[in-house]
């Protein structure tokens, strides 16, 4: 006993199907005439075989009207309408952008049809003429436009690597210092290099953080002020002094004692430790004097009125390398400015304002850092020179940004 349609899938296998709706796309024989040919019985068949197999297209009944007897006819009216449809579409569009124009003051067409053929070219290669035929876009206009964004987009990607191997040294260095640093290898300018570094998230937001380390609130004896409106021409003219804060996770506190050159902004002498003690205090002092190198010249030791500074301990050490002594005479940050801008410097571009694990670690950082801010980090005030090409000379007019208090030394 047979299966219902098992006659049928025996009768017509699927190579005759498809060599049958090849023919009749080709239009040699109509359906009727087809159906003669070859014995192809029932009325709906061939149509059955055309839109499973066939490579036009063949609506089901009832949906575009009543379908015509030539699908060729019925794909041209459906590509006629489909061409309509698509012009009605690029005029509605048109109008959009001309309105779009009026309303923001702007070009959108011109400024946008490069990147838009540009995205289209990726899926559609070889329409590119056509593309730019709509926009009305000169091919080869196109074609430089790309060549010059492509080498804009290598500059920044050399630019980028660039800054970043300077930022693995030193991570949060300036724009303007990095631009100078590789004014030798960049091929952008300074504000190009601005406006990359903030596409890229790679600019260095300031940080706001103070600690008190200062207690001037004591019995000893208090030095005046001997470099207020004092003109900085020298290396080793006037020291300043501080002390830092740090904090470890596992070590508690930690202090950083300072001695840095004013002219230079060389840091002479330092003591990281766990205490504010003026034993650990005259350490950075005794490093710095071991560093001096025009001992012929006369030197201030400048700084606030902490006890370190004014101990018994500190102040004969001072005397007896002939170094005069001066202090500030109020709480104005002014009054030791560079030797605030230094801790800053190092806080905010070093890493000293995070917490550290421990007080071995702080060391570490602190050793290398000393040496990177020495020899390899330029300063405005100096003409963009590093603190120890600065202190190779005398030469050099120091510059001041300090707006506010004209009779301050210059900051950094």
């Amino acid at each position: 006993m047979k299966v219902k349609g098992e006659a049928s899938h025996l009768k017509y296998s699927e190579a005759f199907r498809r060599s049958v709706v090849a023919e009749y796309e080709r239009g040699l024989l109509n359906k009727d005439q087809l159906q003669a040919k070859y014995g192809i019985k029932g009325n709906s068949r061939l149509l059955e075989w055309c839109r499973k197999y066939g490579k036009l297209h063949y609506p089901k009944a009832g949906a575009l009207g009543r379908p015509m007897k030539d699908p060729q006819k019925q794909r041209i009216k459906d590509l006629e309408k489909e061409l309509a449809d698509t012009k009605l579409k690029l005029i509605a569009y048109q109008k959009l952008i001309e309105i779009a124009e009026q309303e923001e003051g702007i070009s959108i067409l011109k400024k946008g049809r490069s990147q838009t053929i540009k995205e289209l070219a990726r899926t559609y290669p070889r329409k590119v003429s056509t593309f730019c035929e709509l926009f009305g876009y000169n091919k080869q206009s196109y074609y430089k436009a790309q060549t010059q964004y492509y080498s804009t987009e290598n500059r920044q990607k050399q630019a980028k690597a660039l800054v970043l191997g300077l930022r693995r040294q030193m991570p949060r260095l300036g724009t303007r210092k990095l631009h100078y640093l590789l004014k030798g290898e960049l091929s952008i300018g300074r504000d190009k290099l601005f406006k990359l570094l903030r596409t890229e998230g790679l600019l260095v937001g300031k940080r706001r953080r103070y600690t008190v380390t200062t207690n001037s609130k004591h019995w000893m004896h208090k030095y005046p002020n001997l470099v207020k409106g004092t003109a900085l021409t020298r290396p080793e003219q006037v020291w300043v002094a501080d002390i830092t804060y740090i904090d470890t996770s596992e070590d508690g506190h930690g202090y950083l004692h300072l001695i840095t050159d004013a002219y230079s902004k060389q840091i002479m002498g330092y003591e990281l430790c766990g205490n504010m003690e003026a034993s650990s205090t005259l350490k950075a002092l005794q490093m710095a004097i071991a560093n001096r190198q025009y001992h012929s010249q006369a030197l201030i030791h400048h700084s606030d009125r902490g006890l370190q500074y004014c101990s018994k301990l500190y102040t004969d050490h001072l005397k007896s390398n002939n170094i005069s002594i001066s202090m500030t005479e109020n709480g104005n940050p002014y009054e030791n400015a560079i030797a605030e801008r230094v801790n800053g410097i190092l806080k905010d571009e070093f890493g000293f304002s995070d917490q550290l694990n421990n007080i071995s670690q702080a060391f570490k950082l602190a050793a290398q850092s000393v040496h990177i801010y020495n020899n390899n980090r330029p300063h405005l005030s100096c003409n963009m020179l590093t603190p120890a090409q600065m202190h190779q000379q005398n030469k050099i007019k120091l510059k001041s940004y300090n707006k506010k208090a004209q009779t301050s030394l210059v900051d950094v």
